[in-house]
């Protein structure tokens, strides 16, 4: 279990939305292997497919990036800071964290412009479903929010961190070390076995 009390709230959430969207995309596929074969057999399409595609894409890509950054998964480059003083380190971790909870909130933010003006405007798609853009915009904004949410609590958790000079700043929110990437993929193998037997 991650010792990180603020990832012991959000893990289970971002876990729940990337499994929702695990379904979303196996739905796709159902929906694409019937158009497939409904064009090479049968002569007749499923209409919207492309565009229900994109809407998925769209949505399982701000869920999934939810879930990355409640795993630790997102790519840092540490080359440089692994070399620098733990006091660096803890400083530019927590420049890490507020950056992204910034740009999370920033994207939320015109996210939901997005979404008010098509409501406003009344937009449908251009396509022979012409389906309401407000609904997957919603489904899209709701995986921008989690995301935004996530990203300004592990932010606000490493500024009070790095305020109150706690020492597990860097081990809650530094890149993951292969010491940490080799426990976590332990504590995955033990629980898949606990799950068979």
């Amino acid at each position: 279990m991650n010792p990180n009390p603020i990832s012991r709230v959000v893990e289970p959430v971002a876990r729940v939305a990337a499994v929702l969207c695990g379904y979303l995309v196996l739905l796709l596929s159902f929906a694409i292997t019937i158009e497939i074969i409904g064009r090479k057999l049968f002569g007749f399409t499923l209409q919207g497919t492309d565009d229900f595609g994109g809407y998925v894409l769209a949505i399982i890509a701000v869920i999934g990036a939810s879930y990355t950054m409640a795993m630790r998964g997102h790519t840092r480059v540490d080359v440089f800071l692994v070399r620098m003083s733990p006091m660096w380190q803890r400083i530019l971790n927590t420049v890490a964290m507020v950056g992204m909870a910034v740009f999370t909130c920033f994207a939320a933010w015109r996210g939901s412009t997005v979404l008010m003006e098509s409501i406003e405007f009344q937009s449908t798609a251009s396509n022979p479903l012409q389906t309401p853009l407000w609904q997957p915009q919603g489904i899209w904004l709701l995986g921008l929010a989690l995301f935004a949410l996530i990203a300004l609590a592990y932010a606000v958790h490493a500024v009070i961190l790095l305020v109150s000079g706690a020492p597990e700043l860097n081990r809650f929110y530094g890149p993951a070390s292969a010491q940490d990437e080799l426990e976590a993929e332990l504590a995955a193998r033990a629980e898949r076995e606990g799950e068979r037997a």
